[in-house]
């Protein structure tokens, strides 16, 4: 019997849909990219957002949370580190 390859792990591939309610990698880049703007403007109003708030925004997805600060940090945002665990505007 001859084995064909099509198809074959279609159902395995992780980069598909292994994210919290069954999204893509794409889909969580473009909920993060949604975010931003409430999370820059509650920077604006507040000085400051905790990296806590931030996760609750993010809906407790650990990939889209990720991504929140990777493209904060992109923007020149300064995004803390585990003793001053906030974003905040400008980089320093």
């Amino acid at each position: 019997m001859a084995r064909t390859d099509a198809g074959a792990g279609a159902g395995c591939d992780t980069r598909v849909s292994a994210y919290k309610d069954g999204k893509t990698f794409d889909q969580c880049r473009q909920a993060a990219r949604a975010l931003l703007p409430d999370i820059k403007g509650e920077i604006a109003k507040s000085g400051s957002i905790s990296w806590e708030d931030a996760l609750a925004v993010s809906g407790y997805d650990a990939v889209v949370y990720k991504l929140v600060m990777k493209y904060m940090l992109q923007d020149g945002y300064d995004i803390g580190d585990s003793g001053k665990p906030r974003m905040r505007a400008g980089a320093g």
